[in-house]
């Protein structure tokens, strides 16, 4: 009797298992049904509804009045109506940060999210929500097969090659990654350029330049550009500077701001270039602590503000979209919204804690300047919906809740769910199974020492 009762207590009990994977109700992080446009508190303004998805890459940090909290590192995309379509919890699978998203030709992503001392910079199926490659940078700084770059924020794909905005303290660079070669093609490095940059500006110990954008500049492009060849733009955050340096020569060409220069830059983040209606180099960026975006054009001596518009809290990201409205990551404002020339939000959603990054239907910007469009001036965005705290705490908790848990991630296979547009993975039915299994193995150990 006694190599018996134990194997029909689990036999009884893998029945129990297998009727509730079967069933369609289930109790787990995402149980809830997906919310409603008149249910989901992440939904803000949405006047104008866009064609395509926008994408989101969510830091995952909180500030409050003590500290930062961790929060989920997330990538979600959301539909028109500003509803979840489906998210990828970074945190879930390792991660620390998440930063940079760009959509590749393809219709696949590239997703930059770092870990301790490391950075993964990877092409993801957005359809499978899988890796089709990663890259894994965590060997030494001087190492050409496997350098260590430390919280890279931007990662450009052109080709086989990436090009990392490297911010380790020690080895500040702009970094030409060959993924066919395995090995740094190129690379530029802060220390060889004290003269533009010295070591007794910037930001603190260990944290001198915080480079936190990198976009290539192809200069042939443009007849009002007396230059050939390919320049990298950099958004260096510590010198409030945006510099463009020359890949063949490594000169410094051109830089916009300077350091404490801050009514032209203040701590600024994800410059977008974008060619005047002349051909000129015009910058799209956002002024992070001076609470706005930005537009300047350079008429081959000096930068001139075209345009702006305030009214945010540490802006992360601006792109300018086909049809002329600018697409805005607001940081502190927890939120991503679409704003007119004129300031108007027309859409927006809200996504704690700390959006980086947001794009919609091509990496950066791909619109027109505004000198293109016929506007300057200074605007301030009008027409959002009314957000308090306890807003934002809704919010997080749909989106968290949307998001897969650790738990999701690791039972998605075995149940058949797909935990990344919200479907719940059945918790007991999960946890039935886990005793099952150790109800099976006491068995058998009961039988072998009965």
């Amino acid at each position: 009797m006694r190599s018996f009762r134990a194997p029909v207590v689990s036999t009884l009990l893998a029945l129990v298992l297998v009727a509730s994977l079967t069933s369609t109700a289930g109790v787990g992080m995402a149980a809830t049904a997906t919310p409603t446009p008149s249910s989901n508190p992440c939904v803000g303004t949405v006047t104008d509804e866009p064609d395509s998805r926008t994408l989101v890459s969510i830091q995952g940090a909180q500030l409050t009045e003590d500290a930062y909290l961790k929060r989920p590192a997330l990538l979600a995309s959301f539909a028109s109506d500003g509803e979840f379509v489906w998210t990828r919890n970074a945190s879930a699978q390792g991660r620390w940060w998440a930063y940079d998203v760009d959509p590749l030709p393809n219709g696949n992503l590239l997703f930059v999210t770092t870990e301790d001392r490391a950075t993964l910079v990877g092409e993801l199926d957005p359809t499978e929500n899988e890796y089709v490659w990663l890259e894994r940078f965590d060997g030494a700084p001087n190492d050409t097969e496997n350098p260590l770059v430390t919280d890279a924020h931007d990662v450009d794909k052109a080709g086989d090659e990436l090009v990392i905005a490297d911010k380790g303290e020690g080895h500040e660079r702009l970094l030409v990654y060959n993924r066919t070669r395995d090995e740094v093609a190129w690379e530029w490095r802060f220390e060889n350029h004290t003269d533009r940059f010295p070591k007794r500006g910037g930001g603190p110990e260990g944290d001198w330049t915080h480079l936190n954008d990198v976009d290539r500049v192809n200069v042939s492009q443009s007849d009002a550009v007396d230059a050939e060849g390919e320049w990298f733009m950099a958004s260096v955050r510590n010198f409030d500077t945006v510099a463009f340096v020359n890949r063949s020569s490594k000169e410094v060409e051109v830089t916009l701001g300077g350091d404490g220069n801050h009514d032209v830059l203040r701590r600024q983040h994800n410059p977008d270039h974008m060619w005047g209606p002349n051909g000129e180099h015009t910058v799209l960026v956002a002024d992070s602590l001076n609470d706005r975006v930005v537009e300047y054009e350079y008429d081959g001596s000096e930068w001139e503000r075209v345009w702006s518009v305030t009214g945010f809290d540490e802006p992360r990201d601006a792109d300018r979209l086909p049809n002329g409205n600018t697409l805005i990551t607001d940081r502190m404002g927890h939120r991503v919204v679409e704003v007119t020339p004129t300031g108007e939000i027309v859409w927006g959603v809200y996504t704690p804690y700390e959006p980086y990054d947001a794009e919609r239907g091509a990496p950066s910007s791909n619109g027109p300047t505004m000198r293109e469009h016929g506007i300057e001036g200074r605007y301030v965005a009008t027409g959002a919906a009314e957000f308090a705290e306890e807003d934002v705490e809704a919010c997080s908790d749909a989106l968290f809740s949307f998001a897969p848990s650790k738990l999701d991630v690791v039972a998605a296979d075995a149940v058949d769910r797909d935990v990344h547009r919200g479907e719940s993975v059945p918790v007991v039915p999960f946890a039935v199974g886990g005793a099952v299994a150790l109800l099976v193995a006491g068995a058998a150990v009961y039988r072998y020492r009965g």
